[in-house]
């Protein structure tokens, strides 16, 4: 059951009662994706308050916070708003039942907006991929996690099974993420190579959806072997996009 919370609606300070939100309204669970970009993957969304405070593109361009997907993290952001009370591991808690609803039969990209931003969340939501996994596996799949992070405190250890990268904006983030064992993905203003380029002894590959060498994510694959990734030097390179993209004044050319 919903319980009642004051909230102003108007300038003069006017007050209405209105539902609040359950905890698990900061999270929606997606089966099947009909995003362009991701293919027909599944897909979990989690409010920013799960994402790390020092994360740049918070409100300042971030793809999620615009166009359709904007409505849907407005949506989960106001649900948030209600329960400032959450910790980051009880935010993945949430996202891991989310996951847990889901049947396993597809790819899975996690968090499309959100993150994890402790080692304690980041292994909620690496034992919940497990388990995803298995679901796949008993139903003769071979799926796949793959994600992205901002949180710079947390080991690459904590995720588990999950392919994920750090999101990064300049090459001495990259060089950061790779001595602390992540592969790395970094947003520039746009693309300036179509093909792979090397640089300070990593080989940057543009994101071939991006660059039309591949339909979507799923048809890809690139970011769900972060492994190979991290071993290999090789950086997945993304050009800023959505429609605050015009807002990402701090990227750089790499």
């Amino acid at each position: 059951m919903k319980t009642l919370t004051l909230t102003t609606v108007n300038n003069s300070g006017a007050l209405e009662m209105r539902p609040r939100s359950n905890r698990a309204d900061i999270c929606t669970a997606v089966e099947k994706s009909d995003n362009d970009k991701t293919g027909p993957v599944s897909a979990t969304w989690v409010a920013q308050n799960s994402c790390p405070a020092t994360c740049p593109h918070k409100n300042a361009g971030c793809y999620a916070e615009s166009g359709m997907a904007g409505f849907t993290t407005a949506r989960l952001n106001k649900a948030a708003a209600d329960h400032p009370e959450l910790a980051p591991a009880e935010i993945a808690q949430i996202e891991a039942a989310a996951i847990d609803t889901l049947t396993g039969k597809r790819d899975l990209r996690l968090h499309v907006v959100g993150d994890a931003r402790t080692d304690k969340a980041a292994q909620l939501l690496a034992a919940a991929a497990d388990r995803y996994i298995a679901r796949g596996a008993a139903k003769g799949k071979t799926v796949r996690v793959w994600t992205y992070t901002h949180a710079r405190d947390t080991k690459r250890t904590s995720w588990g099974r999950i392919s994920v990268l750090r999101s990064c904006e300049t090459l001495q983030h990259v060089k950061a993420a790779h001595l602390a064992g992540f592969a790395a993905a970094i947003v520039i203003p746009e693309h300036v190579h179509d093909t792979a380029y090397k640089s300070d002894g990593f080989t940057f590959i543009p994101c071939p959806e991006q660059t039309g060498r591949a339909a979507n994510c799923q048809a890809c694959g690139l970011c769900m072997q972060d492994q190979k990734l991290h071993a290999a030097k090789r950086v997945i390179v993304f050009a800023a996009h959505g429609q605050g993209r015009k807002k990402m004044v701090h990227l750089k050319t790499v």
